[in-house]
């Protein structure tokens, strides 16, 4: 990869050091989805990633507490790149005594790579993940506010919420069926269902090889989910898909925004169990995608799989 240098392998996927300036732009509006609005898209080379204004607790995930999870999980976490400082649209390489330097550390940003660049034609959903929406250094107002959404959603009955979904379809005027967060919070378990339907269709078939794919990476998720002794508090799980008919069906999910993620609880004693508000969520979901087939219409459609 062009003006990128390998840093020495570690247990997470490779982190690359960022030594010549480089070329940044806003993400395109398609790949934000329910993203934040100042996250931004860095163009390196040929390969491609998105910054997330520095959190300091996300940061610690993915520099320290990711490094103790099983090696498969790995595969469901975004390869983390670094930190950078970006300040008129260039880009350079700060290490965390740097960070603490910088006089505008909005400007600071954790490195990621860009899950979506892969794919032609990606379909993405996002779901908030877990029964529990907030973690002890948040404030009693904060945490008010949270568990009353939690409660007011699906989140406290399936452990999840859709976030926001967008997915190409033809049967929609805009050639996308749509739904951002406010949307998502006011579906309720049918509503859910019906989103899921909707997402997994072009507008003409259904996509099962997709949902089969998916099923599986969840199954997988679930059994590796279960030996983390961590709280992943406001989690999401990132599910896209290619919706290019004239490539091969391929599908890739990641468990992402670890800015409240906790290792112990109030008292300082480490937990000793999994989270159960997101484990609840990962087989809510796993339902949902073994319903959706076995209601499979017997067809011959080619995307029938």
């Amino acid at each position: 990869m062009d003006n990128l240098v390998c840093a020495e392998p570690s247990t997470m996927p490779v982190c690359y050091d960022f030594l010549e300036t480089q070329e940044v732009q806003y993400v395109r509006d398609f790949n934000k989805v329910g993203g934040r609005a100042d996250i931004v898209a860095l163009t390196i080379g040929k390969d491609a990633a998105i910054g997330k204004p520095l959190n300091d607790t996300e940061r610690r995930f993915y520099e320290t507490a990711a490094q103790n999870l099983p090696r498969p999980l790995h595969e469901f976490i975004p390869q983390y790149r670094g930190v950078v400082f970006i300040h008129d649209g260039k880009i350079r390489r700060t290490d965390k005594e740097g960070v603490q330097k910088e006089k505008r550390k909005d400007a600071c940003y954790l490195v990621l790579e860009d899950i979506t660049f892969k794919f032609s034609r990606p379909s993405i959903l996002d779901l908030k993940m877990g029964t529990r929406q907030y973690s002890d250094t948040m404030s009693s107002d904060k945490i008010a506010r949270k568990k009353q959404r939690t409660l007011d959603t699906t989140s406290h009955t399936m452990g999840l919420r859709l976030a926001a979904v967008k997915s190409y379809n033809s049967n929609e005027n805009s050639g996308f069926f749509q739904l951002h967060k406010l949307e998502g919070r006011a579906l309720d378990q049918g509503g859910i269902y019906d989103a899921f339907r909707k997402y997994f269709t072009d507008g003409l078939n259904s996509q099962y090889q997709v949902i089969r794919q998916f099923l599986s990476k969840i199954r997988t998720l679930i059994e590796l989910t279960q030996k983390v002794h961590l709280r992943l508090y406001c989690c999401s799980l990132l599910l896209v898909y290619e919706s290019d008919s004239s490539l091969p069906a391929k599908t890739d999910i990641r468990i992402i925004d670890f800015a409240e993620f906790q290792k112990e609880g109030e008292d300082g004693k480490t937990y000793n169990e999994p989270d159960a508000g997101f484990l609840l969520g990962l087989r809510t979901l796993a339902g949902i995608l073994e319903n959706m087939l076995e209601k499979r219409p017997h067809t011959n459609s080619i995307n029938a799989g």
